[in-house]
């Protein structure tokens, strides 16, 4: 994975070549350009990686709603989410590296990945209203703030190389998530 180890820019084609036991030659002549390898590993990301760690996730939101204890599941949910995160960490390097730098590629990309887990996230949350875990506010803001939350604890793990104590940072986060972080009532 080059292209999350020394960006694009810092890639050689001879290197991606020498890495798959063929010629430079080969390389172009299935992919034209070195950007046409950079689209088609982001093609790889966005359609095998990211599903297969997003798979099973409606049965996980049924589970987590009829669960006597959903603070409990929702945190084993999403540690075995960061796992699979952890696990193609180079694919969402790449992701974050390249995608601010090709405005074609971020438009397909982000424009499709970004919203599908938000709205996954959506419809978490609404489960969670009907089966009375969360209170009814604005799904798409409810969905959007527990995103966030996570991916920093991934970001700051696995980017910034922070050594985090990943059980005790996702208590504090549902804590704050399922119970706020005011100590008194506003109206």
């Amino acid at each position: 994975m080059h292209f999350a180890k020394t960006g694009y820019n810092g890639t050689k084609t001879a290197d991606i070549a020498r890495d798959a036991g063929v010629s430079e030659g080969t390389v172009f002549k299935y992919y034209g350009t070195k950007k046409d390898i950079l689209t088609s590993v982001l093609n790889r990301i966005v359609h095998e990686t990211i599903p297969g760690i997003l798979l099973g996730v409606n049965e996980d939101f049924l589970s987590i709603a009829a669960s006597p204890e959903p603070k409990k599941v929702i945190k084993n949910f999403i540690r075995g989410k960061i796992s699979k995160i952890n696990e193609n960490i180079s694919a969402f390097k790449i992701l974050l590296n390249e995608l601010p730098f090709h405005e074609d590629i971020m438009s397909e990309y982000a424009g499709k990945f970004v919203p599908s887990v938000i709205k996954l996230g959506e419809r978490f949350y609404s489960i969670g209203v009907a089966k009375g875990i969360f209170r009814d506010i604005n799904p798409h803001t409810a969905a959007r703030s527990f995103i966030g939350m996570i991916a920093t604890i991934v970001l700051e793990s696995n980017i910034l190389n922070k050594s985090l104590d990943i059980d005790k940072e996702l208590d504090t986060v549902l804590d704050i998530y399922m119970n706020g972080v005011s100590t008194r009532k506003e109206g």
